[in-house]
C-alpha cells in the first residue's frame, strides 16, 4: 500500500511539473529573499525579463518566482504580468559564458541605410522616427551589411530566447545563426498604419516580413522568436512569401542567419505574439537541409 501511495504522489508531482505559469516584468522590480520589503534584495529585474511562478498565489502582495538566471525569490506582484501556462523548458535557461564572449566579440556597429525604390530615396536610414529610442532601434533594423560566413555565432533557440535584457550593449549587433522551425505564417506587415522604420509605408515592397521561428514544429505564435526581412535587404535576395510559406508548420528545420537585436517596443506582447523581444533583424540568409548539409534556400532548384 505504501508503495502504491508513493507512486501516486510521484505521478502528481510529475504532472504538475510538466507545465509552469510564466510572467514578465513590466516595471523594474527587486527579487527579494522573502515576501517582505524588509528582506534582502537578491537582484533587480528589468522590463521584459521572463519569470516562472513557483506558486500562482500571492503572499503579502508578492509572488514566489524563479528568474531566468535560475535564482529563486519573491517579487512585488504589481510589477509583473502573468502570461499563462506554458510548457516548462527542458534545457537550462542560462546560456554559457563562452557564448556571451563570442557574441560580444562578434558585434559590428550598425549603420542604417535609406530605402531606395525605383532609383529614388523614399525613406531615410532611421525611418521617420522622432524619439531617440526609436531612432536607435531603426538604425539597427535598417542595416544592409552582410557578415562573412565565418563571422556568425551559432546560438541555440533556447539560448537566444533567454538572453538577459540587461546586456543589450554587449549583444545587440552580433551576427548569429539559429536553427528552428517556421510556424504560424509569413506575415507581411502591410496592414494598419505601418512602422516608423519604413516611414509608415504599407505597400508590400515597403514593409518588413515577420517570420516566426519556434523550437519545434507548428508551435503557437506565443512561443516564437521573431525574425524579419526588410525592404532594404530583400532586393539582395530571391526570397518570396510562397517559397517560405511552404516550410511553415512543416517538419523541415531551417537555419536563419542575421543580426541580433532587442526590440523594446514590443515588451507588452511577450507571451501573446512572441516568446521574447530578442530578434534576428534583419535576416541575411535562410538555409534548409539537403543530403545532411545546410543549403541556401535561394540555391534550391
Amino acid at each position: 500500500m505504501k508503495h502504491v501511495l508513493r507512486l501516486f504522489i510521484l505521478s502528481i508531482l510529475w504532472v504538475t511539473g510538466a507545465t509552469a505559469q510564466t510572467a514578465v516584468v513590466n516595471r523594474n522590480v527587486n527579487l527579494r529573499s522573502d515576501s517582505s520589503t524588509a528582506s534582502d534584495i537578491i537582484e533587480t529585474l528589468k522590463p521584459g525579463d521572463q519569470l516562472q511562478l513557483v506558486s500562482a498565489s500571492k503572499t503579502n502582495g508578492f509572488y514566489h518566482i524563479t528568474a531566468a538566471d535560475g535564482k529563486d525569490g519573491w517579487v512585488w506582484a504589481k510589477n509583473v504580468k502573468i502570461l499563462g501556462v506554458t510548457p516548462t523548458p527542458t534545457t537550462a535557461p542560462a546560456p554559457a559564458a563562452d557564448l556571451f564572449s563570442q557574441l560580444m566579440s562578434a558585434r559590428k556597429t550598425a549603420v542604417g541605410q535609406p530605402l531606395i525604390l525605383n532609383g529614388s530615396q523614399v525613406c531615410g536610414p532611421t525611418g521617420d522616427a522622432t524619439n531617440q529610442t526609436a531612432i536607435s532601434l531603426n538604425n539597427n533594423k535598417n542595416r544592409t551589411d552582410v557578415p562573412g560566413d565565418s563571422d556568425y555565432v551559432d546560438i541555440g533557440w533556447s539560448d537566444l530566447a533567454n538572453l538577459p535584457s540587461d546586456r543589450l550593449n554587449d549583444f545587440v549587433s552580433a551576427p548569429v545563426r539559429v536553427v528552428g522551425f517556421l510556424s504560424h505564417k509569413i506575415n507581411v506587415e502591410n496592414s494598419g498604419n505601418g512602422e516608423s522604420t519604413n516611414c509608415h509605408f504599407t505597400a508590400d515592397n515597403e514593409v518588413d516580413w515577420h517570420i516566426y521561428l519556434t523550437s519545434s514544429a507548428a508551435q503557437q505564435i506565443s512561443m516564437a522568436i521573431i525574425f524579419e526581412t526588410t525592404p532594404r535587404t530583400r532586393p539582395q535576395h530571391k526570397w518570396t512569401t510562397s517559397m517560405l510559406s511552404a516550410l511553415v508548420n512543416s517538419q523541415n528545420q531551417v537555419r536563419i542567419s542575421g543580426w541580433l537585436m532587442y526590440d523594446s517596443e514590443h515588451i507588452d506582447v511577450i507571451g501573446k505574439q512572441r516568446a521574447t523581444v530578442w530578434e534576428v533583424h534583419p535576416i541575411t540568409k535562410i538555409e534548409i537541409q539537403s543530403n545532411g548539409a545546410w543549403v541556401d534556400i535561394e540555391n534550391q532548384p
